[in-house]
């Protein structure tokens, strides 16, 4: 399944419950030497500590053992995308939806430490975006309890990137600690860019310990000034300076949003919608077009993408007015151009099979225009087509009228237009319904 830090990771299935877990087997070079015992019995502690956090955003540690001498975890398995690789297709998020992300890491985080549990390795890679918008933190396995007699003073565990100074510096760190590295993955979502670079790991730790990250003004203009004074306090180099919770961090999120900029506006622009901590995308869209239609736009991406899908379609319907400059941002996160293609034609121009091919029509064709001769649509009249785009719309929604738009070209008679408006219905049952409601149908 994959290799992380400490080991390597499986898919597996538990035989009593039927349910599928992810196996995290520890390398058996951190074994090795005479500190063996003390790290198996440190391992153990870590994973008690893990399998008390119980919490809709922490990935559940369900049983820790050891196999012919080689510790494991058996943890909850989750159907989702890494954060990391969120942003390499996304770029950077919208305010609205980083927040939304930030403030369910802080729910997590806040329940490990009312346990005394500190993270340490708070980075987009430890942070899993599902598909239905919640958000999961994993890898609490390296984190220890604050009061364990185990620890080792000056141990160094996290990824430079995003440790706090004190981290760095090797100190006994506490909750905010892992405040400090949820502010470096919020500038990080903001701006499309890490709060502290390098070229290696010492200059990282360099700037980490000794710069400002960038201003987020200079990089993102349009982001709330109360956004910019979270980020400011959670990434103070002094650790006294930072909130002193992650739900005073949340709360402040919340604030920041509210009396910034409007988080998510209606289409008619008339009232706003805070995010709440732990919250997950559900502003309404910029463009007009009922959760059906989008749920239909999000199966259609993840076909390429996978679950980040939702994620990328409800942030563009936010920041779009069109269905077309919906589909034609969120397609820009498929890498293969012809992959890009067919999921603009099947979304907005159908694909339609003919003798064992597919044949798909990627550009918008306009129905009406003046000139001579004949062309396919010119006998359909204005009302055949309202009749259309009414049945359609009660099985797709909005989308309708674009689809009506670009069947036309290649329909020659009415029955053919509403054949071709039929390919788009995935849904059997709907199709029927749909083509019943056609004349003679």
């Amino acid at each position: 399944m994959g290799r992380g830090a400490m080991g390597v990771i499986y898919l597996a299935q538990d035989p009593a419950i039927g349910r599928a877990v992810a196996i995290k087997l520890v390398r058996a070079d951190l074994l090795d030497g005479e500190d063996r015992d003390q790290f198996l019995a440190r391992f153990r502690n870590e994973a008690q500590a893990a399998g008390r956090c119980t919490h809709q955003n922490i990935v559940a540690l369900y049983d820790f053992a050891i196999h012919e001498g080689n510790p494991f975890l058996a943890m909850e398995y989750i159907d989702g995308a890494g954060l990391g690789q969120a942003l390499k297709q996304v770029g950077r998020f919208a305010p609205d939806a980083a927040v939304a992300i930030i403030s369910q890491v802080l729910g997590a985080l806040g329940a490990a430490h009312a346990l005394g549990i500190v993270h340490r390795d708070v980075k987009p890679a430890n942070i899993l975006l599902m598909a239905n918008g919640q958000v999961k933190v994993t890898d609490f396995g390296i984190s220890r309890l604050n009061t364990s007699d185990l620890t080792q003073d000056g141990a160094v565990i996290g990824s430079p990137a995003y440790m706090s100074p004190e981290q760095c510096r090797g100190e006994n760190v506490d909750a905010r600690s892992d405040l400090f590295s949820a502010g470096t993955v919020l500038y990080e979502l903001l701006s499309g860019t890490r709060a502290f670079n390098g070229r290696n790991a010492t200059e990282v730790t360099y700037q980490l310990l000794t710069a400002e990250p960038r201003d987020l003004k200079e990089l993102v203009a349009d982001v709330p000034d109360g956004l910019v004074g979270v980020l400011r306090q959670s990434m103070a180099k002094a650790k006294e300076a930072r909130y002193a919770s992650a739900q005073a961090m949340a709360d402040a999120l919340v604030l920041a949003m509210r009396d910034g900029v409007a988080v998510g506006l209606t289409s008619a622009g008339d009232r706003t919608v805070v995010m709440q901590p732990g919250s997950a995308f559900e502003a309404p869209p910029g463009v007009a077009v009922d959760d059906a239609t989008l749920s239909t736009i999000e199966r259609r991406l993840a076909r390429h993408i996978g679950p980040i899908a939702r994620h990328l379609v409800r942030d563009a319907a936010r920041r779009t007015n069109s269905i077309e400059a919906l589909c034609e941002t969120i397609s820009r996160s498929i890498d293969q151009p012809a992959a890009r293609e067919q999921f603009l034609a099947e979304t907005l121009a159908g694909s339609l099979p003919r003798n064992g091919t597919t044949v798909v029509q990627s550009k918008v064709m306009r129905p009406t225009g003046t000139g001579g001769g004949s062309r396919p649509g010119a006998s359909i009249s204005a009302e055949q087509i309202e009749r259309a785009e009414r049945a359609l719309t009660k099985a797709l929604g909005p989308i309708a009228k674009v689809l009506v738009k670009r069947a036309l070209p290649g329909a020659a008679s009415e029955a053919a237009l509403w054949e071709r408006l039929a390919t788009h219905i995935e849904r059997a049952a709907d199709r029927d319904a749909f083509l019943r409601l056609r004349p003679g149908g």
